[in-house]
């Protein structure tokens, strides 16, 4: 026995291989081929040949071709069943292309020169393709729904103004210059920050979710997200079926414009964007259209505006003409009664000064009269001393002083004259001193020098402790009044010595 055990056969390489070939077309051939059910892979050197050398892959999440794959299996289809199988696709909506989910039918063989196992595609079930991507989408929907989230963007409000724009779609594609071309920059202040993704292969599934996931984080900065592509192939379209992307549309914090291709066109990111439109341009105009409405409506309703403000202004008008009649009324009666006080004032003023200036006219003649006694009686005395005198002189015989009593007579008259003048002069001044100050307490001359008379109703206020806070008083001035009403009261110490504080 050999160290490796008993073997029944030894086999050339050829010899084996035709021998495994042999037993694969058990499993199927062209008459009754195999069907295998996988996502497509190739690379662009694929596309360059009539042959088509393509990988089967199968993932982890049988809807999503993400990831490493769990297993790959090589395949080829014949440049004359290419046309056929390529027909039958188109008439689906649907093109050979990276990641299409397809069930292919063929028979497995093994490339003898090189031993590699590969699947000879002979034709596609067409059917079942198509129900595998529609019961994807179904499978989806369901889920997103069952979640609560299927329409969250949905229900987002667009702003009345959507200016600031983020434009999501492929760096320099047609999608982005139709939109830009579109949009009425020229017209309004659009704002359209550019964020670029992959909008075709496999890489869909990730940058577009990473895209809106950078936008949540600044979603105070933008009032709407359009999401474009310009239509292509089905098969890339159908990218935007896949979880990743529809998810992270529904959830975005942003509403968003969905325009990733024609009318025809069916995806799933559609059903859970904000608004589908058909294309980029689509898009564009329709921004410039919810702008232009609302410049529109803006117009119209300053026009309303304006229209309201006049018919205020007419009845606001009237209002006031009315009201300052009955203000202009009210307040000639009040100028009138006010106008009455001072002249009450003034004829109280003027018989207090005519009784102080009787009494001391009174005072003065009392006075004079007393003065113009005692001369009399100074002179009575005087004379009557003289004519004792002049008795005694002539009994005495002294005749030569007699001119000397009767010069000392006219010298006493005269000083007692000037006596009686001076306490005239006097008693005069007072009464002028006395006038004068009369005439400064006149409310005329008081209200000239700046100071106002305080009435209420129609009393002279002298303190602020006849005032309290809400009392409406008058202040009279020299050229008119005004009314005021009290709010606060503060009280001063009156100065000691009569000076102002």
């Amino acid at each position: 026995m050999s160290p490796i055990g008993q073997t029944k056969n030894t086999y050339r390489v050829g010899d084996l291989i035709d021998l495994a070939k042999a037993r694969l077309a058990e499993l199927g051939d062209t008459r009754s081929p195999l069907m295998v059910e996988g996502f497509v892979s190739f690379n662009a050197n694929t596309a360059r040949y009539d042959h088509k050398y393509f990988s089967l892959c199968q993932y982890s999440d049988p809807n999503l071709p993400v990831g490493k794959p769990l297993a790959k299996l090589e395949a080829v289809i014949f440049a004359n069943r290419f046309a056929v199988i390529s027909s039958q696709l188109r008439q689906i909506s649907m093109n050979f292309a990276p990641d299409l989910r397809a069930v292919f039918l063929g028979y497995l063989e093994i490339y003898k020169p090189t031993g590699k196992l590969q699947l000879v595609v002979v034709g596609i079930d067409i059917e079942r393709t198509k129900q595998i991507t529609e019961g994807a989408k179904d499978i989806l929907r369901a889920k997103l729904k069952s979640e609560g989230v299927f329409d969250l963007n949905r229900e987002l409000k667009v702003p009345l103004v959507p200016l600031r724009i983020a434009l999501v779609t492929s760096r320099g594609s047609a999608a982005e210059s139709d939109f830009m071309t579109k949009l009425a920059t020229d017209r309004y202040k659009f704002r359209v920050t550019r964020v670029y993704v992959n909008t075709s292969g496999q890489n869909v599934s990730f940058s577009v979710p990473d895209a809106l996931a950078k936008l949540n984080e600044r979603a105070a900065e933008f009032d709407l997200v359009v999401l474009a592509r310009g239509g292509g192939d089905h098969v890339d379209l159908a990218n935007f079926s896949l979880e990743g992307p529809v998810r992270a549309v529904a959830t975005c914090k942003i509403p968003v414009w969905a325009a990733i291709g024609h009318s025809t066109d069916d995806v799933l990111v559609n059903e859970v964007a904000n608004r589908s439109l058909s294309n980029p341009n689509d898009a564009a105009s329709e921004l410039n259209s919810v702008v232009s409405a609302f410049e529109r409506m803006l117009a119209h309703r300053s026009q309303e505006l304006a229209v309201v403000a006049r018919r205020a202004a007419d009845i606001g008008g009237a209002r006031f003409e009315r009201t300052r009649s009955v203000l202009y009324s009210s307040a000639s009666h009040r100028l009138a009664d006010f106008r009455a006080v001072p002249a009450d004032l003034g004829w109280e003023l003027k018989m207090a000064v005519k009784g102080r200036l009787d009494r001391h006219r009174a005072e003065v003649a009392e006075v004079a009269g007393q003065a113009r006694s005692a001369a009399r009686i100074r002179v009575m005395r005087a004379r009557y001393a003289s004519n004792s005198r002049a008795v005694a002189l002539e009994r005495s015989g002294m005749h030569d002083n007699l001119e000397r009593g009767l010069a000392a007579l006219v010298s006493m008259r005269d000083r007692l004259s000037v006596a009686a003048m001076g306490a005239l002069g006097v008693q005069s001044s007072r009464v002028h001193l006395i006038q004068s100050k009369i005439e400064g307490l006149d409310p005329a001359r008081i209200l000239a020098s700046g100071y106002a008379m305080v009435l209420l109703g129609g009393k002279r206020i002298a303190s602020v402790a006849e005032l309290a806070p809400g009392d409406t008083v008058r202040a009279r001035f020299m050229d008119g009044s005004a009314g005021a009403v009290i709010t606060a009261i503060a009280a001063e110490p009156t100065p000691s010595d009569g000076t102002e504080q």
